[in-house]
């Protein structure tokens, strides 16, 4: 169980590494953020300050629940606080699904925040 436990601590510290290094964008309208993120596509978003990303997660699981359900996404999200940044996973609600149901597959969705920044 712990060589388990510092794999994973690893790959979330590489992870936070390789996401600071990702271009962000400077957000003006989140919703239209929101709806613009498809399954498989990953996107950093710059906010002034940390007050303005507390809200995010209320404004997400509102668009998950309604909008996302209708189009078949699932908006995933991993706060860079330091930074004030957020970066925005799209996955299938297929892939959620699986998620919730497997727990090695629950952190697949991070692999696509690797994957954006080896490209």
């Amino acid at each position: 169980m712990m060589p388990l436990l510092m794999l994973m601590c690893l790959i979330n510290y590489l992870t936070l590494l390789f996401m600071r290094n990702m271009k962000a964008n400077k957000i003006t309208n989140r919703v239209a953020w929101f709806r613009s993120i498809r399954p498989g596509d990953v996107s950093k978003g710059k906010f002034k300050d940390y007050t303005a990303l507390q809200s995010i997660s209320v404004q997400l699981a509102k668009f998950n629940a309604t909008r996302g359900k209708q189009i078949g996404v699932y908006i995933h999200a991993r706060y860079l606080t330091e930074d004030s940044c957020v970066i925005l996973v799209g996955v299938t609600l297929e892939q959620r699904k699986k998620e919730l149901e497997d727990p090695l597959y629950k952190d697949e969705w991070r692999k696509l925040i690797e994957d954006e920044e080896n490209k």
